[in-house]
């Protein structure tokens, strides 16, 4: 823009000098391949370690038949943070930046507290799993005077068991744009906070819990989210039913990463990948396999039962190749289509 005063320029009272065409090149060129993300798309899966969990407890059969579920009730999630330890030393006068090792920030998820207590079983799960104290609670003696008696009077153990097994095998974070996902799987995570919101009559609104996770390293993973690779993803109460909403530009999902190619390649010779069109065709049918009559009324918990109505879908994949595509003239060909 001119920094001078110039003749060419005069204000108009009604219009005023704008060009949308800066925004709508940043944004909306290839497909808004650099517009920013929303917050709100992504997804949470929970890999729960059946095997080694008892299975006389009865929460773990009703978490295991409504395990699906427990993806949905997440309110909000943090993505990894990384924190880098380093150290200014001096050679030979000149200050060098080492770096020697980096930390993990913990991890915050934030519940829904439901109803029926689903994510509350969740803790008192991992809680009875990793911890002997809620077992020997109700224990007759467990926690009576005994400081001044031997130590023969204490029979009942106490504190961490010493479990060897995780609780979690993973837990998988997706951030979605564009039918594709960008996944950060935690490894070895555990549990290092568990709190309640307060409660008070002076306050209507819902209630939550906040667990804290610690871990041990992140994997991160990349794919189409048409493609059924997120864990849990769609799995129950997902509306199948196709949108009325009709859009004469085709949807075409690119087998290649949609990241901008390198300035040197040719734009007039350069062919878009073949792309699958996928189809959706919602179906009702009955999925038995969806709740299982596992626990029925169990400590005041209704599970639904074998039978439940359920919505699932059948895609049909087809192959198209698009035509080759030209690079508009004043474009960067790194800017070149690439879904």
């Amino acid at each position: 823009m001119s920094f001078i005063e110039t003749k060419y320029l005069t204000a108009d009272p009604v219009e005023q000098i704008r060009c949308q065409q800066h925004a709508s090149r940043t944004f909306v060129d290839d497909q808004f391949r650099l517009l920013p993300k929303n917050k709100f798309l992504f997804h949470v899966a929970f890999n729960i370690n059946w095997p080694a969990l008892s299975a006389k407890n009865i929460n773990i059969k009703v978490l295991k038949t409504l395990k699906e579920e427990i993806n949905l009730l997440v309110k909000s999630a943090d993505l990894p943070g990384y924190t880098v330890s380093s150290e200014v030393l001096n050679q030979y006068n000149r200050k060098k930046v080492v770096q020697y090792q980096h930390k993990y920030n913990d991890v915050n998820i934030l519940f829904h507290d439901d109803n029926m207590g689903l994510i509350n079983q969740v803790w008192q799960a991992y809680y009875r799993y990793h911890y002997a104290d809620p077992s020997v609670a109700t224990a007759k003696g467990a926690y009576s005077k005994n400081a001044t008696k031997a130590s023969s009077a204490i029979t009942s153990p106490y504190g961490y068991n010493g479990r060897v097994a995780p609780f979690f095998n993973y837990i998988t974070i997706y951030q979605m744009a564009r039918h594709e996902y960008v996944s950060y799987r935690l490894v070895n995570p555990i549990i290092v906070g568990w709190m309640g919101n307060k409660l008070e009559y002076s306050q209507n609104i819902a209630h939550n819990f906040d667990m804290k996770i610690a871990y041990e390293a992140v994997h991160y993973d990349t794919g189409f989210v048409d493609s059924g690779q997120m864990e849990g993803f769609g799995a129950v109460h997902y509306d199948w039913v196709p949108s009325p909403l009709t859009s004469e530009y085709p949807r075409n999902l690119s087998t290649s990463p949609t990241f901008s190619r390198s300035p040197g390649f040719s734009a007039s010779t350069d062919n878009v990948a073949a792309t699958n069109v996928v189809k959706t065709t919602a179906t009702t049918a009955v999925n038995p396999t969806l709740y299982q009559n596992v626990a029925t009324n169990t400590n005041g918990v209704n599970v639904p039962q074998t039978g439940s109505t359920a919505t699932t879908a059948t895609q049909t994949n087809t192959t198209t190749t698009v035509a080759p595509t030209t690079t508009p003239t004043g474009r960067s060909p790194g800017y070149a289509n690439v879904i």
